[in-house]
């Protein structure tokens, strides 16, 4: 196991801050980034104006050529003087790919042919994703792929190995030919970095980065029923209710209230739906139940565990490498500030970014060819 001590300073490319309300789905996510490319702007938030940033005429055609490429919808002049923001657009976007928006979500442009893909963690969504896409520098080709049930009509898939193959074929889509597969995972979505690196290893593919940020070899039962509703209630909505008064409500009114109250604080869509919001929940159980499932084989290849500071949460004391080195042919640990939730919050993610960026630079560095 090496473990590895960053002292180095920021990056020029790895300091754009975040604006507020610049996605609350895979949508939103990947409007704005279109936005972003257009307009040339860094800063474009979902309630922005198309036209007020900048957009006319030329752009707005280029606009629906990037739309019909990513989501297969075809936009009229009617539609974007109608909905000249990213969340308006979002809801026509959605309407037009009901069934068939499959998981990939790009999450940043870049210009380079050396992407990352981020796994999700038990949530099964992408959206704390963005900031470490931003916090790697814009010129980081980043996409993020979301777990299989959380769209209608979908079935969620029942194992760690399933899913893995799930986010390979949707990755190969877009993947440049011969070049290296580089994967990173919160939590869970470090496991599902893991399994996905060692497929692709087996089969002869190049693998890059693997990094796991936090995430432990092992995953145990949660003793908690209500675990999956807290952890959307307190990570994903940002609600503070009380979980006893919830349990009280009938499914369906449970539902409608949670809706209510995260449209209403602005973190979901004006146009989600009580059964959406069912998907989202059912959808860590199945996720935690994989996960208890799963069973570790060894990896052919390096491992980055990205380790954070402050362990004081932790419950016992964990390996140093979180187990990784029993399994991986070689284990490194890079040390990152911030415990288990904070490290990917304002204030902490911005280092992460920029290690994260350090390790894919460095590996391509020693392989002589640029990693952007």
């Amino acid at each position: 196991m090496e473990t590895v001590h960053s002292t180095a300073g920021p990056r020029a490319t790895a300091t754009a801050a975040v604006p507020e309300g610049t996605g609350r789905d895979g949508v939103e996510l990947q409007l704005a980034d279109v936005w972003r490319k257009l307009l040339g702007r860094p800063d474009v938030g979902i309630h922005d104006d198309f036209f007020s940033l900048g957009g006319h005429s030329l752009l707005a055609i280029r606009l629906t050529v990037e739309v019909r490429r990513l989501f297969q919808v075809d936009l009229t002049a009617a539609d974007l003087l109608s909905a000249a923001t990213v969340a308006e657009l979002a809801e026509i976007v959605r309407r037009g790919t009901a069934g068939h928006q499959g998981q990939l979500v790009r999450i940043q442009a870049g210009s380079g042919d050396s992407p990352i893909y981020a796994l999700p963690p038990v949530s099964g969504t992408v959206l704390l994703y963005p900031p470490i896409a931003r916090a790697m520098g814009s010129d980081q080709p980043f996409w993020a792929v979301q777990s299989v049930g959380l769209l209608p009509g979908e079935t969620p898939l029942a194992s760690i190995e399933e899913i893995a193959e799930a986010f390979i074929e949707q990755m190969w889509a877009v993947h440049p030919r011969g070049a290296e597969w580089n994967l990173i995972g919160y939590s869970m979505g470090g496991l599902l970095a893991y399994e996905t690196a060692r497929r692709l290893k087996e089969r002869g593919e190049p693998v890059g980065l693997v990094g796991l940020l936090d995430t432990r070899i092992t995953v145990e039962r949660s003793g908690d029923p209500d675990f999956a509703l807290r952890a959307l209630l307190w990570r994903g909505l940002k609600l503070k209710l009380d979980v006893d008064w919830l349990r009280g409500l009938a499914p369906e009114e449970r539902a409608r209230e949670l809706v209510e109250r995260a449209v209403a604080a602005g973190t979901m869509p004006a146009d989600f739906d009580a059964d959406r919001l069912r998907r989202m929940i059912d959808m860590y159980q199945f996720n935690l139940d994989a996960l208890a499932a799963y069973e570790v084989r060894p990896y052919d290849g390096t491992v980055t565990v990205f380790r954070v500071m402050d362990r004081s949460k932790e419950s016992g004391t964990l390996p140093e490498d979180l187990g990784w080195g029993a399994v991986a042919a070689r284990a490194v640990v890079c040390d990152v500030p911030g415990d288990h939730f904070t490290m990917v919050e304002p204030g902490q993610v911005e280092i992460l970014g920029r290690r994260l960026r350090e390790r894919l630079d460095l590996a391509a560095a020693q392989k002589g060819t640029p990693a952007a």
